[in-house]
């Protein structure tokens, strides 16, 4: 009896784990799954009710793919649009991202003045440029007669830079070296440079702020004296700029300078320690023109929930995006293993051994299940650069790791929607727009291109549209009491009717408010007028008040009631109409599709959910 025991068991075992499913065509859902996602159903609707409104659910959903209601432009543009946000959100994990947003932001805190020499050597610069570094940072030459020599007058000036600016490896350096110290030599082989940082200065923060500029002329006075009127007596920075800016531009813009850049020394000092809406109470000077500069906001540069996602976004734009995404190449490294083979390394020695590999075919390197093989690279490289026999030897490694890396990144780039926690959101709202597009969509159409579902149901169903008894009525809403007693009169007889309504035609009292209003139509004995505001139900000219405003009501005629004609009913009868169609498409969808709720599904459910 043992030995046959346990294995019919283990057989009846596992006919109960692979038989708890809730199957609908192509769509299977276990019951651990469906609990996780139905528990509010379940729990509120019974077993039952929650099963059978899942399964016509799914119905419905595969209609809509049926439809290809997945390639109309709402669902796309949508969809497109979601992944775009979630990209901007979730491309980097937090791992990768969350430093590097902690030091950008951080190190905005302060911008650091610099002297630079940045160079692009060609074969014919022979000049030896670390042993003139070494010069200027022992003291045997100054900076500034450094770059006199080697360097043009506009970048011979010291300038403020910030994060982002500058290259990543060497603004680290910039912003850890003491003022009058300088970096290390960089010698990247095409590019040399170094600097010298001169001053630091707090920022003030992420500011937009607007101008406005007064052409330095004979005017010049008159039109700032205009200008600085206006704001005084209290008229916004942005209403002003659209009086007097320089240009069209200038005009709708309201002047506003995005993003942040550095100020000159001027306009820094003048809009130290100010708030939103300070303006310069004196233009500042430039070139030929003075501008008036107003701050439309600051958002200090401190790290928070609300201003990550704008904080992250800036930071990809400058060059901590470059770092961003060799960081991300190093993680996914981590995720799904690179492995470089022996004849990636040897194309990587000279352009000549790229072009003299052996076996076209071979592959240079993989990244999980993907490989990439030397065919590959070269098409890929052929259609991005020319003259390739031009890139220096010390480069042609660096140009091939970066080929490397940017497929790496785009497998990652392409496979983004799968991911976990990236997937389910992206399919939530696939569901979602499947059936807007059912009820928005398909069945509306259906029920435009079949009007004959409207006439049989009213046929069916006349006794459910009769109209009760009602009263052809006028009805006057007077704003002003003075006017009751002349109107009440006027509208004891219908054939000045429309005299009475043109005398009052766009009048208005004196807050503004309409004088007069009219309407006229069939009311209901049920409605509120009746009910609520005791004007008889009965011929003649009432007197009534709802809210502020008198009201006089002439019932001119009582209706008995009447069936309603077709016309008039289709406003009542939709919603039916719609449910009876879309029960009808259940059907229809559910006699072709392949329906199974396996027992052991159901026992769970009941087991847990019962009601």
């Amino acid at each position: 009896m043992k030995k046959i025991f346990f294995p019919v068991l283990l057989a009846v075992a596992t006919q109960n784990l692979f038989s708890q499913y809730l199957i609908v065509g192509k769509d299977s859902i276990s019951v651990k799954d469906y609990i996780r996602d139905n528990k509010y159903g379940l729990e509120n609707s019974g077993t039952e009710k929650s099963v059978n409104a899942t399964i016509d659910f799914l119905l419905l959903q595969q209609l809509a793919k049926e439809k290809k209601a997945d390639t109309l432009n709402f669902f796309v543009n949508t969809v497109n649009q979601r992944l775009s946000e979630i990209r901007e959100q979730k491309f980097y994990p937090k791992s990768v991202i969350d430093p590097l947003l902690t030091d950008f932001v951080a190190s905005n805190q302060k911008e650091v003045q610099v002297l630079l020499f940045i160079k692009e050597k060609n074969a014919d610069d022979k000049t030896d440029y670390k042993s003139l570094y070494n010069q200027v940072k022992t003291g045997k030459m100054t900076m500034e007669d450094f770059l006199a020599k080697n360097s043009t007058p506009e970048t011979s000036k010291a300038f403020y830079v910030k994060p982002g600016m500058l290259d990543y490896e060497l603004y680290q350096q910039v912003k850890n070296t003491p003022v009058n110290s300088y970096t290390s030599f960089i010698d990247k082989g095409n590019v040399v440079g170094f600097a010298k940082v001169v001053n630091t200065r707090p920022s003030l923060g992420y500011m937009i702020f607007g101008t406005i500029a007064i052409p330095k002329d004979d005017n010049y006075e008159a039109t700032k004296s205009k200008i600085y009127k206006e704001l005084e007596s209290g008229k916004k920075f942005q209403a002003v700029v659209k009086d007097f800016g320089a240009s069209e531009e200038e005009k709708n813009s309201g002047g506003a300078v995005m993003g942040s850049p550095i100020l000159p020394n001027e306009v820094y000092n003048a809009l130290k320690g100010q708030t939103k809406d300070f303006y310069t109470k004196e233009p500042i000077l430039f070139n030929d023109k003075y501008f008036i500069f107003n701050i439309y906001s600051i958002e200090p540069y401190t790290l928070t929930d609300t201003n990550r996602r704008f904080f992250q976004k800036e930071l990809l734009a400058t060059s901590y995006g470059d770092e961003a995404a060799k960081r991300l190449v190093r993680w996914l490294k981590t995720q799904e293993k690179f492995v470089e083979t022996a004849d990636f390394a040897e194309i990587k020695k000279s352009y000549q051994s790229y072009l003299n590999v052996k076996n076209p075919k071979a592959v240079l390197f993989s990244y999980g299940a993907n490989k990439v093989t030397y065919e590959d690279l070269k098409k890929a490289i052929d259609s991005q650069y020319k003259n390739l026999e031009q890139i220096p030897t010390t480069q042609w490694s660096d140009l091939l790791n970066f080929q490397a890396d940017q497929y790496i990144i785009g497998v990652y780039a392409k496979n983004f929607q799968n991911l976990p926690d990236v997937k389910p959101e992206l399919n939530e709202l696939k569901k979602n727009l499947f059936s807007e597009y059912i009820f928005s969509e398909y069945l509306k159409d259906e029920l435009k291109n079949n009007p004959q579902l409207f006439t049989d149901y009213y046929n069916e169903n006349k006794s459910k549209f009769i109209w009760e008894k009602r009263a052809e009525s006028r009805a006057v809403v007077i704003s002003n009491p003075a006017l009751v007693k002349e109107i009440e009169k006027e509208v004891k007889d219908p054939k000045k009717w429309d005299a009475l309504k043109e005398k009052y035609k766009n009048k208005v009292n004196d807050k503004n408010q309409v004088l007069v209003h009219f309407e006229q139509g069939k009311i209901q004995e049920s409605a509120d007028i009746f009910k609520k505001y005791n004007v008889p139900f009965k011929k003649g000219v009432f007197l009534t008040k709802i809210a502020d405003r008198d009201v006089v009501v002439a019932i001119d005629d009582l209706l008995p009631e009447q069936q309603m004609t077709l016309e008039e009913s289709k406003e009542d009868m939709n919603d039916a109409v719609t449910e009876k169609l879309l029960q009808k498409t259940i059907a229809a969808q559910r006699a072709k599709t392949k329906v199974e709720i396996q027992p052991a599904f159901m026992a769970e459910l009941n087991k847990n959910f019962k009601k």
